[in-house]
Formats: structure tokens, sequence, C-alpha cells
């Protein structure tokens, strides 16, 4: 698909989001909802996102152990240059920024950090289905866009999982080698940089640290719950333990959809409609918290890695997705 056409579609659900979330607004309501919020605990979120993203350094340098010992700091430095990119620019090139930045001055390539990066994702994805599974008994199941959401969700992360453990059952990768197209030129390239791929993705065969890994992300999602309650509570919002659980299910969800950068648009409007639809909201009360939350969420993990940007080694313009096979 060409990238302009991607940039395209992405600009327009992005502009359907924001209208969603905004048509029919009383912007002088808004704005007294905004000023009610306390702030503090805003604070308090920003700081515990930043907390969550030296644990996700971590959890990362635990993969990455049987390829190199990589201490935390260049791994944490990567993850918020990740962040950043992932912020500024299309096609959530922030994930191949920061595998770029890591390999630069690793033993590690580009393709083989990028595999563990994407089964970084799988890991938070399984999270966010096991979150799912623990609420299941009060899901919103009557809300048909919802369901299909979630059921969506649900089949990508097993399909993944599953196409993954076949693809190393029955050696796949191994298998295409034969192929004669595979075996010189841009093909042999291609095939390498797929063959790296995969040992990242499955690097977590290799690791003596899995009990450690799993600890981690529930850690890691612990923090992301944690930080849900304090910005509804900031926004004047109680959902209680189970409602919190939804809402971060329907968070992750709105993420994923694909759209500009920063996941513009389409969590606002996932996030204020799932809020009043579920949960019977006030229409400017739940857009007050999809705007504080996704604050939250964008301007502390941006800021910081645009620090870590401008004082590496790493350039926009040197990152393109062939630097995967190359």
């Amino acid at each position: 698909m060409n990238k302009y056409f991607k940039i395209l579609v992405g600009a327009v659900i992005s502009i359907l989001g924001l209208y969603l979330a905004f048509y029919g607004e009383d912007f002088d309501g808004l704005w007294q909802q905004i000023r009610q919020v306390n702030w503090g605990p805003f604070w308090s979120g920003c700081g515990l996102l930043l907390i969550s993203c030296i644990i996700r350094a971590y959890r990362w340098q635990l993969l990455l152990d049987p390829v190199e010992k990589i201490p935390l700091h260049p791994l944490f430095a990567s993850t918020m240059i990740g962040y950043f990119g992932n912020g500024v620019l299309a096609f959530r090139l922030g994930e191949l920024l920061r595998a770029y930045s890591i390999s630069v001055h690793r033993a590690i390539s580009v393709s083989q950090a990028f595999g563990t990066i994407i089964l970084e994702r799988i890991m938070d994805l399984l999270m966010v289905v096991l979150i799912f599974i623990l609420v299941i008994p009060w899901f919103p199941f009557e809300h048909q866009w919802l369901r299909m959401g979630v059921y969506l969700f649900s089949t990508i992360t097993f399909g993944l999982i599953f196409f993954i453990f076949i693809a190393a059952r029955y050696q796949w990768i191994n298998k295409i080698s034969r192929k004669g197209f595979f075996q010189t030129g841009v093909g042999l390239k291609i095939f390498h940089a797929l063959q790296r791929i995969f040992d990242g993705l499955t690097i977590i065969r290799k690791t003596r640290h899995t009990f450690a890994i799993s600890v981690t992300s529930f850690i890691l999602w612990g923090i992301y719950y944690a930080i849900t309650i304090i910005i509804l509570n900031a926004c004047g919002i109680d959902l209680g333990f189970i409602g919190t659980g939804i809402l971060l299910v329907i968070g992750s969800i709105a993420i994923g959809i694909p759209a500009l950068p920063g996941s513009a648009g389409t969590y606002d409007a996932g996030v204020k409609y799932g809020l009043m639809v579920v949960f019977s909201i006030a229409s400017e009360k739940a857009l007050t918290y999809a705007i504080v939350s996704h604050a939250v969420s964008y301007f502390p993990v941006v800021l910081v890695g645009a620090v870590y940007f401008i004082l590496g080694s790493v350039r926009i313009k040197d990152v393109h997705p062939e630097e995967i096979i190359s």
C-alpha cells in the first residue's frame, strides 16, 4: 500500500475521531470541567508513566539477555526515543526508531531488535486480553460495537501467537530459505531480515528470565491500571475496581486503531463514548477524562523522548522500513 495513501487513511480516521469526540459539545461546559480537574493527580500519573517506561526498559533488557547484556540506561533511552517517534511519526515508525537506536552501538541488528519489540507488543496484547478475561462477568456485551472490537482484538492477538508458534514448530523460516528467490540478491537480504526478526520474536525460548519477564509485565500493567484510577479520580469519576479494568480494555483497543501519530482522535472518541455508553458518564466529563488521560500518556514520554533523541546519534532521515533488511 502506498505510504501516502496510508497517511491519508490515518488522517481521515483521526479527523473522524476528533469530529465524533467534539461534535455537539458545549465548549463552555467542557472548559469548566477541565478547570475542575485536580491537577495534582495529573502530575502523579505523569510520574508513574515514566516509572513504567523504566520497567518496560528492564523487561526489554531481560528479553535481550540471550543476545547481549545491555545496561538499563541505553535501553531506557531507546524506549523513550521510540515513544517520541510514535508520537510524531506516522505508521508507528517509533518502533523502528527504537530498534535502530539500540543497534547503533550494540551487537544486535535492527531487525533482531525489531523482533523483540514486536514480542513486547504481543505480550502487552496478552495482558489486555487477560484483563478482559478477568472482567468478562461484568463486561457490557450488549453493546455491539464494543463486543465486536473486543472479539477482533482477541482474535488478532491469539492469531499472532498461534502463527508464531506454528512457524517455530514447523521451522517455516528454514523451509522458505530453500526457495530460489530467497537464495540470491534482494531475496537473500529479505530472508536474513526475516530470520533475525523471527529470532527476536522467539528469543523468549532462550531466556533464563521467564518468571521475571512475567512479573514485570504484571507490574507494568498494574501501573497502567493505577494511572487510570488516578486520572479518573482527578476528573471526578469513580468507576470502581471492575469498571476501571473495563475502561483500560476499551482504551487499549482505541489506541490500536490505525490513525495519525499519538492515536489522535481515535483514543479520544473511543474513551469518551465508552464512558458515555457503558457507564452513563456525562458527555463533557467523559471527554475531559479522554483529553486529560491522553495528555498524561502522550506529553511526558514525547518530551523525555525528544531530549534523548536530540542527545543521541539517531536521525529520522536515517531510519526507514528498509533498515530492517539492511
